[in-house]
């Protein structure tokens, strides 16, 4: 059937990616319908009502085509995308800061489409919504041409925030996060705040023995919350892990860190494989990437922890325990 030019466009980000592993989830089939469904006209919702009879081979087929015209090109016809991309670059990849003129890392908006998230995240398949002139803020000094919109839109606002490093910022539908233009990492300001992070790397060699040392001495403290925060910070410490943070239910893929392990990903051993004491971690951190990990621990982490360690990863994690009571070790430590 003829579809509407809105239904279209969406069943095409559909055709786009049959190809895909993502297009088999049912959760990814599930969003896109029920987003796919927004768009189309009455008449189209009381004909399609059903995602498993629709057939997107043909427009799947086209793409294809498309994709395999663009590898066929001529090296002239490549050589005038080429200039006309350059053309652009030129035109609106730079910016004039402190009377530098900078690169801008992505100064394209990004384009409609599927979500696709990491891991199993609950809102894959959803509709990225295309961003309008009426979502952008633009931020720029006070004496500066502000750009001209598109003939019959208006920009959101126009800011002049001299303590923030991004040009443009808008927010996206799928999880309401505020997205940035922002420098190349060649620029000069993307140096200074990289720099700034090598010394405070510096800085904090030269009291990291004393930071060990306190969370040693706190394994031996009559509080539970003060042993958990000690054999946590232990933890990432050894083993590098990322701390974590608390998520909203529902709205992100499953990922965790230290201070949000759950009991189930975490098993205690006396003694493993010939080693005494011994900790197995799994489970799925940034990106959702596995965390796998066998873990012999001090003696002293044991005897004093074991029963604290368990039960403080219970079902909601113990970043509430790690947040409220980092403060008390980061006030008995020297600043970084």
């Amino acid at each position: 059937m003829k579809l509407s030019p809105k239904a279209e466009e969406v069943a095409t980000f559909f055709a786009k990616m049959l190809d895909h592993e993502y297009t088999t989830k049912d959760i990814f089939r599930k969003n896109f319908f029920k987003d796919w469904r927004k768009e189309m006209t009455s008449e189209e919702k009381s004909t399609i009502s059903s995602l498993s009879k629709c057939d997107f081979t043909y427009m799947g087929q086209y793409f294809k085509a498309q994709s395999e015209a663009r590898k066929q090109m001529t090296k002239d016809e490549k050589q005038k995308i080429k200039e006309e991309n350059e053309r652009l670059l030129k035109e609106y990849g730079f910016c004039i800061m402190d009377n530098h003129k900078e690169r801008i890392a992505n100064f394209k908006i990004e384009p409609p489409g599927l979500f696709r998230g990491r891991g199993n995240h609950p809102k894959m398949g959803m509709l990225k919504r295309r961003s309008m002139p009426e979502d952008i803020i633009i931020n720029c000094s006070k004496d500066s041409k502000v750009p001209e919109p598109p003939p019959g839109h208006k920009w959101k606002e126009v800011r002049h925030d001299n303590k923030v490093t991004w040009l443009v910022s808008w927010t996206e539908n799928i999880q309401g996060s505020i997205k940035y233009i922002m420098l190349n990492p060649s620029s000069r300001i993307k140096g200074e705040k990289d720099w700034q992070k090598y010394e405070t790397a510096r800085r904090l060699k030269k009291c990291v023995d004393r930071i060990r040392n306190q969370y040693r001495e706190d394994w031996k403290s009559k509080e539970m919350k003060v042993r958990q925060r000690a054999v946590a910070l232990y933890f990432i410490d050894k083993l590098a892990l990322r701390a974590g943070n608390e998520k909203e239910e529902g709205e992100t893929a499953d990922t965790v860190g230290c201070c949000s392990l759950r009991v189930e990903h975490i098993n205690l051993y006396t003694e493993l494989d010939g080693q005494e004491y011994v900790v197995e971690f799994d489970f799925l951190g940034k990106d959702s990437i596995r965390y796998y990990n066998k873990v012999p621990v001090e003696k002293r982490v044991r005897s004093s922890h074991w029963c604290p360690l368990a039960v403080s990863f219970g079902e909601e994690g113990i970043a509430g325990v790690i947040t409220s009571s980092t403060k008390t070790l980061v006030s008995r430590t020297p600043t970084v």
